[in-house]
């Protein structure tokens, strides 16, 4: 019985170890973001929440935005700052995959530099290393 009991120990220990380096290597979130996931999630959306979600969703369907301006938008809309949030958040967008969209869309219709369309994206709310994505995925 002592045996099982020190070999259970020594599994024990060892999954530790491997949790602890995997949270170290980035593989496992820390327990704040799990945390903090949870918190979210138990949460439930508010009408406003979710009729910016799905509106968010729509916009996504017919065209192109970055995260920026997709808030904006819906805070055009008339959706509030943290409805608008709540939305871009949870509407399951690729940030850089609407970037390359977008830089397909302005190539598509207008002569640009790489420089230009680099600065235009930015202009739209990507970020710099988003646009930087779509520049690199749309211009041949």
């Amino acid at each position: 019985m002592r045996e099982v009991c020190s070999s259970k120990r020594v599994v024990m220990k060892v999954m530790v170890l491997v949790m602890v380096l995997c949270f170290n290597m980035g593989i496992l979130p820390s327990m704040t973001s799990i945390q903090s996931n949870v918190v979210v999630t138990a949460e439930a959306a508010t009408a406003g929440q979710k009729n910016a979600l799905k509106a968010a969703k729509d916009y996504l369907h017919s065209m192109s935005f970055s995260k920026k301006g997709l808030i904006e938008q819906l805070k055009f809309d008339g959706y509030s700052t943290k409805e608008a949030n709540y939305a871009v958040e949870n509407c399951g967008a690729n940030w850089k995959k609407q970037a390359v969209k977008t830089a397909k869309s302005y190539l598509d219709t207008m002569s640009f530099s790489k420089k230009e369309l680099m600065e235009q994206l930015e202009f739209d709310g990507f970020t710099k290393s988003e646009a930087k994505y779509g520049v690199s995925k749309a211009y041949k």
